[in-house]
């Protein structure tokens, strides 16, 4: 199977289409399997991992049966279904669009707005100005930027010319859905999620740090800040990663990203204002599609 077709198929689709029903949805059903093992494993690491080597492994063999089943019925068949696989784990259009209405219901209803940002963002969100909720934003928009559309990209074109492109997407799409359903500090999940949490860590590690460039390169006026910013605050965030495509941002921008309690990132950049959500979508944008077209080219090469 093409390669090249398959992810050019996935990307048109997901840019054109956006995401497919829940019903029909691969990460919905990786979230599901999650949520099954997770009653059934012990609050331990050792669950953790058993957990993540199930969800992993059972992703992964998933895949590769309906593709293989598909190619059977016919060889057409098998490419589609490999392009949706592939679709599912990266999400351009839903970022974009989910991030534009929040930027848009700060401006006209800022209560509303709190209310959507839990869909991006898990922080507390009653207490916050409409700059803060705009910083929400803009900091939960770049770091999604590697998480949901760099790092499945990346691992798609590491193992492709192995043949195991698809594989690497879906694993690392699993990794990702187990840190969001389990990788956090609480008490009945700080056992459990300790190898979720640190695989997508050593996941994204890469991918997080190649981010700066392709955030830089979408604003080559403020390249040189945006990765002087991104070098010099990205150790503020408590994620090893996630402080690297936040503060390219910020710096591209020239915007100072609080979250309120934890970080600021670009301490010297005034506070974000209304167009500045227009902006960060233009510039996360940009960094999107460059991602699209330099995998495009590597596929061809």
């Amino acid at each position: 199977m093409n390669g090249l077709e398959v992810f050019a198929l996935a990307a048109a689709f997901d840019i054109l289409v956006g995401e497919p029903p829940a019903s029909i949805h691969p990460v919905i059903w990786i979230g599901r399997l999650i949520s099954r093992l997770r009653k059934l494993a012990p609050n331990t690491m050792i669950g953790g991992l058993a957990v993540a080597a199930l969800v992993i492994f059972g992703t992964i063999v998933s895949g590769y049966i309906l593709v293989y089943i598909a190619s059977l019925v016919l060889p057409a068949l098998g490419l589609l279904m490999a392009a949706y696989l592939l679709k599912s784990t990266f999400a351009v259009r839903c970022l974009l669009e989910t991030s534009q209405s929040i930027g848009r219901a700060i401006d006209d209803d800022l209560n509303s707005a709190k209310s959507m940002l839990p869909a991006l963002v898990g922080r507390k969100t009653e207490g916050l100005t409409s700059a803060q909720a705009r910083s929400a934003v803009i900091e939960s928009l770049s770091e999604n930027y590697v998480d949901s559309v760099l790092s499945p990209i990346f691992y798609y074109l590491l193992f492709e010319p192995f043949g195991l492109g698809l594989e690497a997407a879906l694993g690392f799409k699993a990794i990702s859905t187990m840190d969001s359903m389990l990788g956090y500090k609480t008490k009945d999940l700080i056992h459990m999620g300790f190898v979720p949490a640190h695989l997508d860590d050593l996941a994204n590690y890469i991918p997080a740090r190649l981010s700066i460039f392709l955030i830089a390169l979408s604003n080559p006026g403020k390249a040189g800040k945006a990765l002087s910013t991104a070098f010099r605050d990205h150790g503020k965030t408590p994620s090893p990663n996630s402080g690297w495509p936040m503060s390219a941002a910020a710096g591209a921008l020239g915007v100072r990203l609080d979250k309120p309690e934890y970080y600021v990132l670009l301490e010297e950049g005034s506070e974000p204002r209304r167009e500045d959500i227009a902006r960060a979508l233009r510039l996360v944008g940009t960094a999107m599609a460059l991602a699209i077209i330099i995998s495009l080219l590597v596929l061809v090469l």
